[in-house]
């Protein structure tokens, strides 16, 4: 056979072994060889317990290092308690959603066999929706509940990164079903071992496993099944159906459009080799606004959102992740945030109880007690209404703060619950009227804190709705709102109203009228078009065509409408009752988004550019910064890596690799005619390579000598 000469290939890739091609230097005064250590293990591992129980809070000291050892530690720990909370009511919450189409799919597995479905293959055909990001999240229950409590088996997740071609899928199906099992004996092993001469993705490795595991049902989730290969899955569905009699196969598939455009996918022969149900999963929306109403809007919550950060998390979900657990770390950062840098958030440990709390605030707390924005304006308003007693103790008198502050925080508590509560009422107001927008809680609540909730339709065509209500539809709504809310400046003025209703509606029902009472407000069956007498005649006419009931029913809506208007004017006044007017608020909302938006949100190529260009911002080094503050272009002292990317700036589209290394030295050797060459091409060499690495240079085949630019600064 003739052998012909290979073909050049070019793989334009970052090689991990480049950098093995560089010189080791060892400083002068250092052995080459380390002492010899003895293996201590029992003494290791207890002082490894002394360092895990003695170590150092994670926070750093504030208030100009003059915050104690004590609080800086209470610090920490608040935060570990308030966040185990909240995570766990959060997990709570993540582990209930789904909880029926859990049941229903771990029941189907149990059931299935191949002899119920006619020799055809177990499947489930799970509707999760087209949020695919809430897919891993529904898949990974599925997983833990089919193999940690059903115990029917091992289960195996595969997605479309994972199907490249039909020898890898199978390489990892039969890797991951055969290592899930931790209890495996010595002859299990041995049964195991006789298929080692097989090659890996053969499908007898499996069924070798089978033998061994009687009663295990192997479960294939496919999670994005749009995403798959048509031409992968319907060999996989072929082999496994050739396999049953061996294999027990059972198939979840994660449908995020529906099941006839999954079946348009396959062909006709594929199909016939399923045979199945299908589940329906809720939207991941509900989950968002359960986890949302829990950690902002309930009494259990301490620390809240405030409306930049909170329009900034709904934005990135909505737009980008759409991801339930993306949330969740984000809601968590904030609580680290604020934990971190805020000294006075250690009040939000006695926020239940502030007994201690005078004690634990030093002079340096109380300081900065009073440069918070909302004391300043807390201070001034005593000094508007002329209560200059007042004043002089807040400015003066330290305990007096103490007790301002130990009194006042529960009320300023209260403004978050009682305005949670008012996103309740008119969250189940909206539900129970003919909206077509149902707004989620989490859409309305940064609105009220900003103030544009008052004057926003939301709050104007429900009431106006209101109103307009039938008896049913009314007495439905103060039944919700009587089972889901907790704030006694509402419930309590309606609940007398509630009860003359139904008792009207039984005297209607009872005369033998109609069991439905309405409103003389209600114009559903009047048209738009007509005059002005025309429509006063109408009126009329209608007003005159009510029942006594009707009337008095009419005389209750307009006493509901009231109450209800009255009750959210209240509490969505920005000028009276908005956050702005809350003492301390900054303590209980964390409101900034600057450490959002870098953390989630970051730019990494203008921070990359800005750390080769000036170094010294970063560094904060007087060899590379200029006395007068200015620019200091390249110097020798500067990270090599900084120095060839600023040499990179002033090239063309090719660059010499030789007058490059030229210019390297140059710089970094300055004025010495004796520096060393072999350490400067060690670190041009290194430099270089992390230049590739970060997607600035290639090679290029126009030049063997040269390499090709591929980024400019700021384009």
């Amino acid at each position: 056979m003739e052998s012909t000469p290979p073909e050049e290939v070019y793989v334009d890739e970052f090689d991990p072994k480049e950098h093995q091609g560089c010189y080791i230097f060892t400083p002068d005064g250092e052995e080459d060889r380390p002492t010899k250590r003895r293996k201590t293990k029992g003494k290791q591992r207890a002082a490894e317990k002394t360092a895990i129980v003695e170590e150092k809070c994670p926070f750093p000291v504030l208030l100009d290092g003059k915050e104690t050892e004590s609080t800086l530690r209470l610090r920490y720990r608040t935060y570990c308690k308030l966040w185990e909370a909240q995570e766990k009511r959060t997990k709570a919450i993540l582990d209930s959603f789904n909880s029926k189409t859990l049941d229903d799919v771990s029941a189907f597995v149990k059931d299935a066999t191949p002899e119920k479905y006619e020799g055809k293959i177990p499947t489930a055909l799970v509707l999760a929706g087209p949020n695919i990001a809430s897919h891993e999240l529904l898949f990974q229950q599925l997983a833990q509940r089919i193999r940690n409590q059903d115990k029917t088996g091992p289960v195996v997740a595969l997605a479309s990164k994972d199907a490249t071609n039909l020898k890898t899928t199978l390489r990892k199906l039969i890797r991951d079903a055969t290592q899930q099992d931790e209890g495996v004996d010595d002859e299990e092993e041995d049964i195991i071992r006789k298929s080692t001469k097989l090659l890996n993705y053969d499908l007898q490795i499996l069924q070798t496993w089978c033998e061994s595991h009687e009663g295990q049902k192997v479960t294939i989730a496919i999670q994005d099944s749009e995403a798959f290969d048509s031409n992968i899955l319907s060999d996989l569905i072929s082999l496994f159906s050739s396999y049953l009699d061996r294999i027990p196969f059972v198939l979840l598939v994660g449908i995020a459009t529906s099941v006839e455009i999954f079946h348009d996918k396959l062909p006709k022969s594929t199909i016939r080799l399923m045979r199945g149900n299908k589940f329906d999963v809720e939207r991941a929306e509900e989950c968002l606004a359960q986890i949302f109403n829990d950690s902002m809007t309930s009494d259990k919550a301490v620390l809240r959102l405030g409306a930049t950060v909170c329009d900034f998390l709904l934005e990135r979900y909505r737009d980008h992740t759409q991801s339930i657990q993306a949330f969740v770390a984000a809601l968590k950062y904030a609580y680290m945030s604020h934990f971190y840098a805020n000294p006075l958030s250690i009040i939000l440990g006695f926020i239940d109880n502030a007994d201690g709390l005078g004690e634990v605030l030093s002079a340096e707390h109380v300081e900065a007690v009073r440069n918070v924005p909302s004391f300043r304006r807390y201070v001034e308003g005593k000094m508007a209404a002329k209560e200059v007693g007042e004043v002089r103790k807040l400015l003066t008198d330290d305990n007096y703060v103490r007790r301002t502050v130990a009194e006042k925080i529960l009320e300023s508590r209260n403004y978050g619950i009682e305005l949670g509560q008012a996103l309740a009422f008119l969250e189940i107001g909206r539900s129970c009227t003919l909206i077509q927008n149902k707004t989620p809680r989490y859409e309305l609540y940064a609105k009220a804190l900003s103030g544009e909730l008052q004057t926003s339709p939301s709050v104007r065509d429900f009431l106006m709705s209101l109103k307009r209500m039938n008896s049913t539809t009314l007495l439905n709504l103060l039944e919700k709102v009587m089972q889901e809310v907790q704030a006694p400046a509402i419930t309590e003025p309606l609940r007398p109203l509630q009860e003359k209703i139904k008792k009207l509606v039984e005297e209607a029902e009872a005369s033998g009228g109609k069991k439905n009472l309405i409103s003389e407000f209600d114009t559903t069956n009047n048209t738009l078009r007509g005059t002005a007498v025309s429509k006063k005649v109408r009126l009329g006419e209608q007003k005159s065509s009510l029942t006594k009931q009707d009337t008095e029913y009419s005389a209750l809506v307009q006493q509901v409408y009231t109450i209800s208007e009255s009750y959210l004017t209240t509490n969505f006044n920005s000028s009276q009752h908005g956050l702005q007017n809350v003492l301390l608020h900054e303590i209980l909302f964390y409101d900034l988004r600057s450490p959002h938006s870098a953390v989630f949100a970051p730019r990494p190529r203008s921070t990359i550019e800005r750390g080769l260009s000036q170094p010294q911002d970063y560094l904060a080094c007087s060899c590379c910064t200029s006395a007068d503050g200015e620019e200091v272009g390249i110097r020798g002292t500067q990270p090599p890596t900084s120095i060839i990317y600023q040499l990179y700036l002033e090239s063309g589209a090719l660059i010499n690799i030789y007058d490059l290394w030229s210019a390297f030295y140059s710089v970094i050797a300055g004025d010495e005619e004796d520096f060393d060459v072999p350490t400067a091409q060690a670190l041009f060499y290194k430099s270089l390579a992390e230049m590739r690495f970060l997607g600035f240079v290639k090679h290029t085949k126009k030049k063997t000598d040269h390499i090709a630019k591929l980024a400019w600064k700021g384009i």
